[in-house]
């Protein structure tokens, strides 16, 4: 997983990681939990796209713990050798 905070370009690293390691003849599978940020999702599909890399993905506003299983679950499947999750850079709270 990759943290940190907001704006010092984790989703951008993501991309140039997954790029390095697929480089290195390495399987990579990239999670797209940070759905907080409205076009996060797509900035990592883009870069899965440009590497040429699975994205599991789920709709914005959906639990970014789920997005996290559904790729480990996939990365097992596919026999990926590594996982790449992208996380949001701030804490959400949502108010009822």
């Amino acid at each position: 997983m990759v943290v940190g905070v907001n704006g010092v370009g984790k989703t951008t690293t993501i991309g140039k990681l997954s790029h390095h390691f697929k480089q290195g003849g390495k399987k990579v599978i990239l999670g797209a939990a940070d759905t907080f940020r409205a076009g996060a999702i797509d900035q990592l599909q883009i870069w899965a796209d440009r590497v040429g890399v699975p994205l599991v993905k789920q709709k914005m506003g959906s639990d970014p713990a789920s997005v996290a299983f559904d790729t480990l679950q996939s990365a097992v499947t596919q026999k990926s050798d590594l996982v790449i999750i992208d996380t949001a850079g701030r804490l959400a709270v949502k108010s009822t």
